[in-house]
Protein backbone atom coordinates (compact mmCIF):
# COMPACT_ATOMS: atom_id res chain seq x y z
CA UNK A 1 0.00 0.00 0.00
CA UNK A 2 1.11 3.49 -0.68
CA UNK A 3 -0.91 6.01 2.09
CA UNK A 4 -0.28 10.08 1.23
CA UNK A 5 -1.89 12.28 3.76
CA UNK A 6 -2.02 16.05 3.62
CA UNK A 7 1.84 16.08 2.01
CA UNK A 8 3.15 20.07 1.84
CA UNK A 9 6.32 21.08 0.23
CA UNK A 10 7.25 24.78 -0.08
CA UNK A 11 10.75 26.06 -1.45
CA UNK A 12 11.92 29.44 -1.50
CA UNK A 13 12.17 30.08 2.23
CA UNK A 14 8.62 28.98 1.60
CA UNK A 15 7.61 31.59 -0.61
CA UNK A 16 6.85 28.82 -3.75
CA UNK A 17 4.34 25.96 -2.07
CA UNK A 18 4.69 23.06 -5.03
CA UNK A 19 2.39 20.74 -3.31
CA UNK A 20 -0.32 21.33 -1.30
CA UNK A 21 -2.59 19.10 1.34
CA UNK A 22 -1.99 16.11 -1.09
CA UNK A 23 -4.34 13.25 0.01
CA UNK A 24 -4.51 10.11 -1.97
CA UNK A 25 -4.19 6.14 -1.05
CA UNK A 26 -3.10 2.90 -3.76
CA UNK A 27 -4.01 -0.33 -2.63
CA UNK A 28 -2.75 -3.88 -3.41
CA UNK A 29 -3.77 -4.67 -6.69
CA UNK A 30 -4.11 -1.21 -7.84
CA UNK A 31 -2.99 0.89 -10.34
CA UNK A 32 -3.55 5.03 -9.49
CA UNK A 33 -1.86 7.67 -11.51
CA UNK A 34 -1.05 10.92 -10.97
CA UNK A 35 -2.13 13.22 -14.42
CA UNK A 36 -1.53 16.54 -14.41
CA UNK A 37 0.17 19.29 -16.63
CA UNK A 38 3.15 20.13 -16.94
CA UNK A 39 5.06 22.07 -13.43
CA UNK A 40 0.99 20.73 -11.61
CA UNK A 41 3.37 19.03 -9.11
CA UNK A 42 3.58 15.40 -10.09
CA UNK A 43 7.28 14.43 -9.28
CA UNK A 44 7.54 16.19 -6.41
CA UNK A 45 4.99 14.87 -4.76
CA UNK A 46 6.71 11.47 -5.90
CA UNK A 47 9.70 12.57 -4.32
CA UNK A 48 7.97 13.63 -1.16
CA UNK A 49 6.47 10.02 -1.38
CA UNK A 50 10.12 8.42 -1.51
CA UNK A 51 11.72 10.48 0.51
CA UNK A 52 13.72 12.10 -1.62
CA UNK A 53 12.18 15.64 -0.19
CA UNK A 54 12.06 16.36 2.98
CA UNK A 55 8.48 16.90 3.88
CA UNK A 56 6.88 20.17 5.31
CA UNK A 57 3.24 18.87 6.42
CA UNK A 58 1.68 15.63 5.94
CA UNK A 59 2.77 12.01 6.03
CA UNK A 60 3.76 9.18 3.87
CA UNK A 61 3.58 5.69 4.51
CA UNK A 62 4.70 2.94 1.79
CA UNK A 63 4.74 -0.98 2.30
CA UNK A 64 8.24 -2.08 1.11
CA UNK A 65 9.96 -3.87 -0.87
CA UNK A 66 9.67 -1.01 -3.34
CA UNK A 67 10.41 -0.34 -6.89
CA UNK A 68 11.14 3.10 -8.65
CA UNK A 69 11.50 4.73 -12.01
CA UNK A 70 12.62 8.08 -11.96
CA UNK A 71 11.73 10.15 -14.99
CA UNK A 72 15.34 10.69 -16.16
CA UNK A 73 17.19 7.51 -15.53
CA UNK A 74 20.47 7.04 -17.46
CA UNK A 75 21.90 3.67 -16.27
CA UNK A 76 26.10 3.79 -17.46
CA UNK A 77 26.81 3.52 -20.89
CA UNK A 78 29.70 1.01 -20.34
CA UNK A 79 27.31 -1.68 -18.90
CA UNK A 80 25.14 -4.10 -20.00
CA UNK A 81 21.32 -4.75 -19.26
CA UNK A 82 22.52 -7.92 -17.60
CA UNK A 83 25.30 -6.25 -15.68
CA UNK A 84 23.49 -3.45 -14.44
CA UNK A 85 20.82 -5.68 -13.59
CA UNK A 86 23.23 -7.75 -11.35
CA UNK A 87 24.11 -4.83 -9.36
CA UNK A 88 21.09 -3.42 -8.78
CA UNK A 89 20.43 -7.14 -7.28
CA UNK A 90 23.65 -6.24 -4.89
CA UNK A 91 23.15 -3.30 -3.60
CA UNK A 92 18.87 -4.06 -2.85
CA UNK A 93 20.25 -7.63 -1.37
CA UNK A 94 18.64 -9.44 -4.14
CA UNK A 95 19.31 -13.07 -5.91
CA UNK A 96 21.01 -12.32 -9.04
CA UNK A 97 19.11 -15.21 -9.78
CA UNK A 98 15.99 -12.46 -10.73
CA UNK A 99 17.87 -10.70 -13.44
CA UNK A 100 16.53 -13.01 -16.43
CA UNK A 101 12.89 -12.60 -15.60
CA UNK A 102 13.26 -8.68 -15.26
CA UNK A 103 14.57 -8.50 -18.36
CA UNK A 104 12.06 -10.92 -20.00
CA UNK A 105 9.46 -8.95 -18.21
CA UNK A 106 10.46 -5.51 -19.83
CA UNK A 107 10.59 -6.78 -22.87
CA UNK A 108 14.79 -6.59 -23.63
CA UNK A 109 15.42 -10.00 -23.22
CA UNK A 110 17.26 -10.36 -26.17
CA UNK A 111 19.45 -7.17 -25.29
CA UNK A 112 20.83 -8.46 -22.27
CA UNK A 113 24.39 -8.76 -23.05
CA UNK A 114 24.51 -5.86 -25.31
CA UNK A 115 26.20 -2.98 -24.04
CA UNK A 116 23.73 -0.05 -22.79
CA UNK A 117 25.39 3.04 -24.95
CA UNK A 118 24.40 0.96 -28.17
CA UNK A 119 20.94 0.57 -27.01
CA UNK A 120 17.79 2.97 -28.58
CA UNK A 121 16.42 5.50 -26.03
CA UNK A 122 13.57 3.34 -25.76
CA UNK A 123 15.41 0.47 -24.92
CA UNK A 124 17.21 2.14 -22.31
CA UNK A 125 14.21 3.19 -20.34
CA UNK A 126 12.45 -0.18 -21.02
CA UNK A 127 15.78 -1.79 -19.04
CA UNK A 128 15.48 1.45 -16.34
CA UNK A 129 12.00 -0.18 -15.53
CA UNK A 130 13.48 -3.78 -15.44
CA UNK A 131 15.30 -2.88 -12.66
CA UNK A 132 12.22 -0.87 -11.05
CA UNK A 133 10.36 -4.39 -10.89
CA UNK A 134 13.36 -6.87 -9.65
CA UNK A 135 12.31 -8.89 -7.03
CA UNK A 136 8.79 -8.14 -7.66
CA UNK A 137 8.29 -5.16 -5.22
CA UNK A 138 5.28 -4.64 -3.24
CA UNK A 139 5.15 -0.72 -3.94
CA UNK A 140 6.33 0.26 -7.62
CA UNK A 141 6.76 4.17 -8.36
CA UNK A 142 6.85 4.97 -11.34
CA UNK A 143 7.46 8.19 -12.77
CA UNK A 144 6.41 8.66 -16.41
CA UNK A 145 7.27 5.36 -17.30
CA UNK A 146 6.21 5.27 -21.31
CA UNK A 147 8.45 8.41 -21.92
CA UNK A 148 10.53 8.09 -24.92
CA UNK A 149 8.60 4.98 -25.88
CA UNK A 150 7.13 4.18 -29.08
CA UNK A 151 3.38 2.85 -29.47
CA UNK A 152 4.40 -0.85 -29.43
CA UNK A 153 6.40 -0.23 -26.44
CA UNK A 154 4.14 1.68 -24.21
CA UNK A 155 1.58 -0.88 -24.90
CA UNK A 156 3.95 -3.59 -23.60
CA UNK A 157 4.98 -1.43 -20.78
CA UNK A 158 1.05 -1.14 -19.59
CA UNK A 159 0.80 -5.19 -19.70
CA UNK A 160 3.55 -5.25 -17.38
CA UNK A 161 2.26 -2.54 -15.07
CA UNK A 162 -1.18 -4.40 -15.06
CA UNK A 163 0.57 -7.96 -14.25
CA UNK A 164 2.32 -6.52 -11.42
CA UNK A 165 -0.90 -5.01 -10.13
CA UNK A 166 -2.50 -8.35 -10.32
CA UNK A 167 0.42 -9.89 -8.52
CA UNK A 168 -0.86 -7.45 -5.72
CA UNK A 169 1.72 -4.67 -5.77
CA UNK A 170 0.56 -1.64 -5.39
CA UNK A 171 1.70 1.09 -8.21
CA UNK A 172 1.42 5.13 -8.34
CA UNK A 173 2.69 6.54 -11.94
CA UNK A 174 2.95 9.64 -13.01
CA UNK A 175 1.93 10.79 -16.57
CA UNK A 176 0.68 13.91 -18.42
CA UNK A 177 -1.09 11.58 -21.46
CA UNK A 178 -4.63 11.14 -20.88
CA UNK A 179 -4.58 8.28 -23.25
CA UNK A 180 -1.94 6.69 -20.75
CA UNK A 181 -3.90 7.35 -17.93
CA UNK A 182 -7.16 5.83 -19.55
CA UNK A 183 -5.29 2.92 -20.62
CA UNK A 184 -3.64 1.72 -17.26
CA UNK A 185 -4.85 3.02 -14.59
CA UNK A 186 -8.13 1.98 -12.28
CA UNK A 187 -7.88 5.75 -11.02
CA UNK A 188 -6.32 8.79 -11.63
CA UNK A 189 -5.66 11.89 -8.84
CA UNK A 190 -5.78 14.87 -10.90
CA UNK A 191 -3.23 17.44 -9.78
CA UNK A 192 -3.60 21.39 -10.85
CA UNK A 193 -0.93 23.73 -9.44
CA UNK A 194 0.19 21.54 -6.45
CA UNK A 195 -3.45 20.76 -5.25
CA UNK A 196 -5.66 17.07 -5.92
CA UNK A 197 -8.50 18.71 -7.84
CA UNK A 198 -10.12 15.33 -8.68
CA UNK A 199 -10.04 11.77 -8.52
CA UNK A 200 -11.38 10.10 -11.02
CA UNK A 201 -11.90 6.89 -12.51
CA UNK A 202 -11.08 6.87 -16.28
CA UNK A 203 -14.11 6.45 -18.93
CA UNK A 204 -15.09 8.28 -22.21
CA UNK A 205 -15.27 12.06 -20.40
CA UNK A 206 -11.72 11.58 -18.54
CA UNK A 207 -10.74 14.36 -20.99
CA UNK A 208 -13.24 16.88 -21.36
CA UNK A 209 -13.07 16.72 -16.78
CA UNK A 210 -9.39 17.12 -17.21
CA UNK A 211 -9.57 20.20 -19.36
CA UNK A 212 -11.48 22.16 -17.31
CA UNK A 213 -10.61 20.93 -13.95
CA UNK A 214 -6.80 21.87 -15.28
CA UNK A 215 -7.94 25.51 -17.28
Amino acid sequence: MIRVDGVTRAFGGGEHVAVEDVTFAVEPGEVVGLLGPNGAGKTTTIRLVLGLLRLHAGSVSITSPLGYLPEHLQPHEGLTPRSYLRFACRTRRLPTALVDDALVDAGVGDLADRPIGRLSKGQRQRVALAQAVLGEPRSIVLDEPTASLDPGQRVEVRSLVRRRAAAGAAVLLSTHLLAEAAAVCDRVVVLAGGRVVAVERPGPDLEQRFLSLTA
